[in-house]
């Protein structure tokens, strides 16, 4: 078992362990410093994710930003590909019907739901999910490297967009194991505080 599996068990168990009052709180004081950044006020468009287990709870992005006026789109991982990939389908009008069981069993948006090009990314604010992140913007994941390719393939093609890793303050840590060509979130929320890491 190797080191990151390790750490990636004493996360999950330490984010498990939150009481749920505890972690309703917490999480609407993150969804008010959410709501509140400029990154969520101009973003045309939010890029979400289907929160499971013990998540920070993602089910009010898409009623705020439908109240917005914002689209809203939701991840699809992509089979067939030698390396996991992910793209993100538009959620023209936010029903459970719209939803699939995906590859992992998470609910996905069905093909009915139209598939963003790399220019529909412009601008928006991409919600990055993670066990854990840093003061630094590093996070832990779930071990797919979904994200790190799709953040990197945005990288790559020069699109302006801004990701945000919502986490509870007792899974803040204090620094992460990271790679050189890991891509750090431009802002980490919790409870407490809101570290704005760098942006585009």
């Amino acid at each position: 078992m190797t080191d990151k599996t390790l750490l990636r068990r004493r996360l999950l168990e330490q984010r498990n362990a939150i009481p749920p009052a505890e972690k309703a709180s917490a999480e609407a004081i993150i969804l008010d410093k959410l709501f509140a950044l400029d990154a969520w006020k101009q973003a045309p468009l939010i890029c979400g994710y289907v929160s499971e287990g013990s998540e920070f709870s993602t089910e009010a992005l898409w009623a705020r930003a439908s109240v917005e006026g914002k689209e809203y789109a939701l991840p699809v991982t992509v089979t067939g590909a030698r390396e996991g990939r992910m793209i993100f389908r538009r959620l023209p009008g936010f029903t459970p019907e719209a939803l699939i069981p995906g590859r992992f069993g998470i609910p996905e948006p069905s093909e009915d739901c139209p598939a963003l090009s790399l220019r529909d990314y412009s601008h928006a604010l991409v919600i990055v999910p993670g066990l854990s992140f840093d003061p630094k913007g590093y996070r832990i994941g779930y071990g797919g490297g979904y994200y790190d390719r799709f953040l990197s393939a945005l990288a790559e093609a020069h699109v302006p967009y801004t990701s945000v890793g919502p986490v509870f303050g007792a899974c803040l840590s204090n620094e992460l194991p990271h790679e050189a060509h890991d891509i750090p979130v431009d802002y980490v929320l919790d409870e407490r505080r809101i570290i704005q890491v760098h942006g585009h």
